[in-house]
């Protein structure tokens, strides 16, 4: 027998026996997940709190804190400082039915994912 048959016949033994082992532990991880059954979610979205639980926790606080004083020596920067302290939020002084409002708020997801799908498209 020549040394090149003998060396094919050694790597078609140990590929056999390779394959073998592979297959039978390829059979018990399946076995060991179809048993654990694990469930994977995932989930980028963040759930909002009701905008009436929102007013009503900020007016909550707005009655616990004292208004603030600044005592800064100036006048006229004590009064700008209280005036911008106890200016509204941006909430309180834009309408919801602003298109600008609505177009800021929109749910850009769909239009995020179609931008992902273009990214990974290759002719």
């Amino acid at each position: 027998m020549k040394i090149q048959q003998f060396e094919k016949i050694i790597r078609k033994v140990v590929r056999e026996e390779i394959d073998y082992a592979l297959k039978r532990e390829m059979d018990k991880l399946k076995k060991d997940l179809k048993k654990t059954k694990l469930v994977v979610k995932e989930t980028t979205e963040v759930p909002e709190a009701p905008v009436e639980d929102v007013e009503n926790f900020r007016a909550k606080l707005r009655e616990q804190i004292a208004p603030p004083n600044f005592n800064t020596g100036n006048d006229t920067l004590n009064s700008l400082l209280v005036e911008t302290a106890e200016s509204p939020t941006p909430e309180q002084r834009f309408d919801a039915n602003d298109p600008v409002s609505q177009f800021v708020n929109k749910d850009w997801t769909p239009v995020m994912k179609s931008i992902e799908k273009k990214k990974e498209f290759r002719p």
